[in-house]
């Protein structure tokens, strides 16, 4: 495998490795007051310009 092959498999691992810590996160929230807390893990896991927080898959 290239190094640049490397790089990008190591940057999608990463990635998937952040949603599912978000995924990990959310689930830990309660039903009451869910959306501060689903907010909260998304800024902390997925960060505030993500692509994945503006699609409609999460929301």
């Amino acid at each position: 495998m290239s190094q640049d092959h490397k790089s990008i498999a190591s940057s999608e691992s990463q990635r998937w490795d952040a949603v599912d810590a978000w995924f990990e996160c959310i689930t830990q929230c309660s039903v009451d007051g869910a959306d501060d807390c689903i907010s909260s893990c998304v800024r902390t896991h997925l960060g505030e310009e993500q692509e994945l927080w503006q699609s409609s898959l999460c929301m």
